[in-house]
């Protein structure tokens, strides 16, 4: 497997919002992961933590407001076209009602669904169960091949050298 020597800057950020046993999914409609179910989520503007971010996309994806999300680690990913960190969260929804999505359809899923389904971004099998049960934070590396199937993953603890409190 790539060895992660070194964690790239967080540049993005992923949401799984849950309802009951229902999970809060978008259809991309724009690479990367088009035609894929994945949670919400995106680019970490300049001046904004991960935390910050995560709330902000949640809002503008979904129309939700959510009052905090729990961070679940770091995801990196390399592949023989790409490389980069999200950092990942878990967040409860107080309702289910949603708005429209310029970036694809979404939908609440069954959580079974959401971790089997292979119409669901592969790595989401992994980090999802973990994630929305509370695991400790965790830095999740993922290897691709160029077709985006994953090699190769591993679980590492959280490195010491990491501020966790930099993303909560």
């Amino acid at each position: 497997m790539h060895k992660f020597t070194n964690i790239s800057t967080v540049s993005h950020t992923l949401c799984l919002i849950t309802s009951n046993e229902k999970i809060l999914m978008l259809l991309r409609y724009n690479p990367p992961n088009e035609g894929l179910w994945n949670g919400v989520g995106g680019r970490i503007e300049k001046n904004e933590t991960p935390l910050q971010a995560c709330l902000r996309e949640a809002h503008e994806e979904t129309g939700l407001i959510l009052p905090k999300a729990r961070f679940g680690g770091l995801l990196t990913w390399y592949s023989p076209n790409t490389h980069g960190t999200l950092a990942l969260y878990a967040a409860q929804a107080s309702s289910e009602i949603i708005c429209e999505c310029d970036e694809g359809e979404l939908q609440w899923k069954q959580r079974d669904w959401v971790f089997t389904s292979s119409e669901v971004v592969n790595n989401i099998h992994v980090v999802g169960p973990l994630v929305i049960n509370g695991a400790p934070a965790s830095i999740y590396n993922f290897e691709y091949d160029s077709f985006g199937n994953i090699l190769n993953y591993e679980r590492q603890e959280w490195i010491s050298s990491l501020n966790q409190q930099d993303y909560e």
